[in-house]
């Protein structure tokens, strides 16, 4: 019985290593958004969370995962990336900043019924270059990114566009020009 059990855990593994697409699958619950009283305080990530950022918090998804959240009751859209662990109500699904929120349209309402869908899953080295800076402490806008720091950080207002391209890969450009 216990080669059988240890059988089937070693068979799931390597079917998860052949194909990792396992997140391409939709996620449908509920979405809620930070409150104001968190504005400035640090993140799981070490980065200071700020409601004028499309950010989220995400029990399980490594931090600088893109997810695109889609509000089932009126089809607006956003991407978030994830900073943040969380929510702490077990009933919801993730937890959105201000400005994601606003953009789907659950600023009145508080939550909303969506859908999460990965765009590209973050990388344990920009776990690791986080854990480095928290660890100096030498700068107060903490990025998740490596360096040199990509200057669209630099901006007030960013809009995050995926384009797809002919080979099937998405592209993620950003801007300060509002998409059509």
């Amino acid at each position: 019985m216990i080669f059988k059990s240890a059988y089937v855990t070693v068979f799931i593994a390597l079917v998860n290593l052949i194909n990792p697409s396992s997140d391409d699958k939709a996620h449908v619950g509920i979405a809620s958004f930070y409150a104001k009283k968190f504005e400035g305080k640090r993140t799981s990530s070490g980065q200071r969370y700020r409601a004028t950022q499309r950010t989220a918090a995400h029990r399980t998804y490594a931090f600088g995962t893109l997810l695109e959240i889609t509000n089932r009751n009126n089809g607006l859209k956003t991407i978030v990336r994830v900073n943040d662990r969380g929510p702490h109500s077990k009933s919801r699904l993730i937890d959105l900043s201000y400005l994601a929120a606003k953009d789907l349209g659950l600023i009145s309402s508080g939550i909303a019924n969506v859908t999460m869908k990965v765009i590209s899953l973050g990388n344990e080295k920009d776990v690791q270059v986080i854990e480095d800076e928290l660890k100096e402490e030498k700068s107060e806008n903490i990025s998740i990114f490596s360096n040199p720091k990509p200057d669209f950080l630099e901006k007030k207002y960013q809009y995050m566009v995926v384009e797809q391209q002919a080979d099937g890969n998405s592209k993620i450009v950003y801007s300060d020009v509002k998409p059509k």
